[in-house]
């Protein structure tokens, strides 16, 4: 389903920064790799930053069976996922004007609890989200690792997206009076890997490891 898609995710203000646009959608989440998810727990919000995987109209996200936050996931509650890339900052001419350059997705649902017969499926998803092709070159999972993850699930069918790029709102007034105005690019850049241990050192760089790596120079 394309974003935008219910009263709570249409934009009101700055409206034209919206994106009603699929591949949007998919590439501010998957070129990505930490959302913010809110919850509320005994009456009070609950955010916190979590990594993720997409497959499909679906986002998976997982922790540890003790973590506060995941058992409160697994009892299926309304959630909000926030996910943004920062692309600049947008200095204008005055402080009022000033801002950023990003691209967000706002994704509004109901966790689903993923059943064991699925976990599998669900945290190859989220490995690949984070190093796609790593599924093939780690161990596998083993049953003892998956009983110790919960895992959940939200559709995404109630999203919005906005997006931010290359403008910097000087209104008309300000211009030609010596005040300088600009952007400053940010970019998230990969440095070079540092082997685990002695055996690491000694084997090659993993493909998956490399092509992030390649990515984000």
């Amino acid at each position: 389903m394309k974003p935008g898609s219910s009263p709570r995710t249409e934009l009101k203000r700055l409206a034209y920064k919206s994106s009603g646009e699929q591949a949007d959608l998919y590439s501010v989440i998957d070129d990505n790799l930490v959302a913010h998810v809110g919850v509320v727990q005994d009456g009070s919000p609950l955010v916190i930053p979590m990594t993720y995987g997409r497959s499909g109209d679906t986002l998976f996200l997982h922790g540890s069976t003790g973590s506060r936050l995941m058992r409160l996931l697994a009892a299926e509650p309304d959630i909000c996922v926030s996910i943004t890339e920062l692309r600049g900052l947008k200095v204008a001419r005055s402080t009022f004007n000033s801002g950023m350059h990003y691209r967000s997705v706002v994704i509004f649902g109901k966790a689903r609890l993923v059943s064991d017969e699925d976990k599998l499926e669900a945290l190859n998803a989220l490995s690949e989200g984070l190093l796609p092709g790593r599924n093939e070159e780690a161990r596998p999972t083993t049953k003892k690792e998956l009983a110790a993850t919960i895992i959940v699930a939200v559709d995404l069918s109630e999203t919005s997206v906005k997006i931010s790029v290359n403008e910097v709102d000087d209104p008309e007034e300000d211009l030609n009076k010596g005040y300088w105005a600009g952007i400053i690019p940010f970019r998230e850049r990969a440095g070079e890997v540092i082997p685990a241990d002695q055996e690491s050192k000694e084997l090659p760089v993993p493909p998956s490891v490399q092509r992030f790596i390649d990515s984000r120079r």
